[in-house]
């Protein structure tokens, strides 16, 4: 898997210094006040669901923080690298002091440990959930394929995501906020822009669901292939490790898989037999 030199550490042991915060010894955990905290500037997670921070609140109220936050030291006090969600939470409670881990991170690992901890916790909308795919790809020098393996998703829900940052912006806010779902946001953004605005207009006024909104798509002059037999290429193609072609037609078709030599015949015919 080839990575740019300058991150340093490979992704996988940037997600295995997050993972290990869960199991810290007590005796590593500090007691910071929250004025000496600051948030991430570089934090892409912008929306915080005001009842959700609520919600922790008073489970922190009634147990305690659980996970401690993950700190590194800032100018004159200190920064959040994982963990603004439980901050906040904390802060809303009135409290002064808050459990955390201080570690001395380097800087440009920051920006990544803070992106691969929203990942993990999968507390992200759509939007933020692609831009953090982007920048840590592009911070990694890693192709969907690689960057899939590394997150444990599968190479489909990667490209599906990051297709989400093709969309009208306005269309793109209706994701954020949740006014569209991400099965919606897939549909539409396998449309051109000038298209995108109306059809999404149309889902929230009808309450078109998925099929719905997929079946007036087609209707799109200039749509693109259909996203969901793109996404079942994509994942057969994943599975096979061979380009897959679907060719349908209303419901009806074949499937294609390439092969370009008597030993690559075999492989697929040993995988196929094993299904």
């Amino acid at each position: 898997m080839r990575k740019n030199k300058s991150l340093g550490k490979g992704l996988d042991a940037l997600f295995e210094q997050v993972e290990e915060t869960k199991h810290i010894p007590k005796e590593e955990i500090q007691e910071i006040e929250v004025k000496r905290i600051k948030a991430n500037p570089d934090q892409v997670r912008k929306d915080f669901d005001v009842d959700a921070i609520k919600e922790l609140a008073e489970s922190i109220k009634a147990h305690g923080l659980l996970e401690p936050i993950l700190l590194t030291p800032y100018q004159d006090g200190y920064m959040i690298v994982a963990g603004e969600r439980r901050y906040r939470a904390t802060i809303s409670l009135g409290r002064d002091k808050i459990p955390a881990i201080v570690r001395d991170f380097p800087k440009e690992d920051i920006k990544k440990l803070s992106l691969i901890e929203n990942i993990q916790r999968e507390n992200l909308n759509p939007i933020e959930e692609a831009l953090s795919y982007e920048e840590l790809m592009k911070e990694a020098d890693l192709t969907q394929a690689d960057f899939a393996k590394e997150i444990g998703k599968s190479r489909s829900h990667v490209a599906n995501v990051l297709r989400l940052l093709k969309l009208d912006p306005l269309v793109m806010e209706d994701v954020r906020t949740g006014a569209i779902s991400f099965g919606h946001a897939k549909v539409l953004s396998g449309l051109p822009l000038k298209d995108q605005q109306a059809l999404a207009k149309k889902i929230k006024d009808l309450g078109l669901n998925v099929r719905q909104t997929e079946k007036e798509s087609k209707k799109t002059k200039g749509s693109e292939e259909n996203i969901f037999i793109k996404e079942i290429e994509e994942d057969l193609q994943s599975k096979f490790m061979a380009k897959v072609r679907i060719n349908d037609k209303k419901g009806k078709g074949s499937i294609v898989i390439d092969y370009h030599s008597m030993d690559e015949l075999d492989r697929l015919i040993e995988l196929l037999n094993s299904i």
